[in-house]
């Protein structure tokens, strides 16, 4: 059964959202800054949820705010912040997933380990010159561009997002979840990976994995990117921030849906086909979603308990009916 409420003229989102979730879901959509759809499964009103990959673009957020106030050069050297790295490169290919950094051999509990971690990466060679090629730092972009903004603000990136973002837009959002938050959480459904394992602990979820353990609701996920739309970046950062970084470039992992980045975000693409090419955001595992679009100034939260969605196979397919109906706003 479908809960919540849709603003006069998005009758057709809430029919759409009415669909199996296979399990929990929640879809949270804003138009120029005002709530137009906040709906929900029963008993998924007032959880959280693990963001997955949809972390990735709350923390291209956060270099993007700090790059806007003068702080961070995109086109700076990695080293100008961070010394102990050894590969010379421009932050923006941490961001775009250039870097050739795109694994390690550190799972499970080692990613508690946050200097290891990032130790490890500093030290690490790339796998292809940086630059000349792309494949998705599935779990190292978090550390890497994450290192960079601790290094910039002398604090992590999820007190960064907490103090800077979360609580002055009143958000339900965590890089790191506090203990008094844990009864929210919402369970990760099955076909779990060994990262999603992790983050079915308490330790994986307080800790900082700023590439997957963003945890929040829908609501949080649709009004930051509200935000970003209106006002929160600058109109010639968000040019920049979207403009396509790996389209043309090779790629070491051939997919039957070649992914496409930007500076942080993924854009649109046959298993993401967001609301179209004024789109960015990011997709994570197991079907969660948040992105914002530029024409039409909606901004797209969704996030759910089921695991089951790979984005090698295409869209998922609980996106469709409602993104069809977000869509027809183009016209």
């Amino acid at each position: 059964m479908i809960e919540g409420t849709v603003a006069p003229g998005f009758e057709d989102v809430r029919e759409a959202f009415d669909l199996d979730h296979g399990g929990g879901a929640q879809l949270a959509v804003h138009q120029h800054g005002e709530s137009v759809a906040d709906l929900w499964t029963t008993g998924a009103a007032d959880r959280i949820a693990v963001t997955m990959s949809c972390t990735k673009g709350v923390l291209a957020i956060c270099a993007h705010l700090l790059a806007e106030r003068g702080e961070l050069d995109l086109d700076a050297p990695v080293t100008r912040y961070w010394p102990e790295f050894g590969t010379a490169m421009p932050v923006a290919y941490l961001l775009s997933h250039r870097a050739g950094l795109p694994a390690f051999e550190l799972d499970g509990a080692d990613l508690l380990d946050w200097d290891r971690c990032t130790g490890a990466l500093a030290g690490q060679p790339p796998e292809w010159s940086p630059g000349t090629a792309f494949a998705y730092h599935s779990t190292t972009f978090g550390f890497l561009v994450g290192e960079v903004i601790r290094r910039v603000t002398g604090t992590n990136a999820g007190r960064f997002f907490d103090e800077e973002l979360a609580r002055p837009l009143g958000l339900d959002l965590w890089i790191g979840l506090p203990a008094e938050q844990e009864h929210r959480v919402a369970p990760i459904g099955p076909n779990r990976t060994p990262l999603a394992e992790l983050l079915t602990t308490r330790a994986g979820r307080a800790a900082e994995i700023p590439s997957a353990n963003g945890i929040g609701d829908a609501r949080s996920l649709a009004k930051l990117y509200s935000a970003v739309l209106n006002g929160l970046l600058k109109p010639e950062t968000l040019d920049r921030a979207c403009v396509p970084q790996t389209d043309g470039l090779p790629t070491p992992v051939v997919m039957p849906h070649p992914q496409r980045f930007s500076l942080g975000f993924e854009l649109e693409r046959s298993a993401s086909p967001l609301l179209g090419p004024t789109s960015f955001g990011h997709a994570g595992a197991g079907g969660r979603l948040a992105f914002a679009d530029r024409e039409t100034g909606l901004a797209v939260g969704y996030v759910c308990t089921h695991s089951g969605w790979n984005p090698g196979r295409g869209p998922d397919e609980r996106w469709l009916p409602w993104l069809t109906a977000l869509r027809r706003r183009r016209s």
